[in-house]
């Protein structure tokens, strides 16, 4: 079983959806990393990790969450990843780590995709 499900959403402007079917852990955050990568290279530029069918987050998790975060910002070093669907204890380890300083978090994919706009920064819900 693939650990994410791919979509594409048109907000604003087009954005790339991973949605995780489970936790990332030791064996298997280097295929996030590679899909991350795969789709930048494929043109994606904008996307959104869903976490709502993940319970809980390790370091490794969070790592490949910063790694993500670096592949869609290498074009301009902006903000291109957003994080959708997390539980009350994946917000707190993203708050207290100080990811969602960087990451913007939403509630859900949708807010998340709405949030992308083509000229401007969004705010950042965390």
């Amino acid at each position: 079983m693939a650990l994410a499900d791919i979509s594409q959403r048109q907000g604003r402007i087009a954005v790339t959806v991973f949605q995780l079917r489970e936790r990332i852990h030791l064996g298997n955050f280097a295929e996030l990393e590679r899909l991350a990568q795969e789709a930048y290279k494929n043109g994606a530029r904008n996307a959104v990790i869903d976490l709502s069918q993940t319970d809980s987050m390790t370091s490794i998790g969070l790592r490949a969450l910063i790694i993500v975060h670096k592949v869609f910002a290498q074009s301009d070093n902006g903000n291109h990843l957003k994080i959708a669907g997390v539980t009350p204890v994946i917000r707190e380890l993203l708050q207290v780590t100080g990811v969602s300083q960087f990451i913007e978090v939403y509630d859900t994919v949708d807010e998340a995709v709405a949030s992308f706009q083509a000229s401007k920064p969004s705010q950042n819900r965390a």
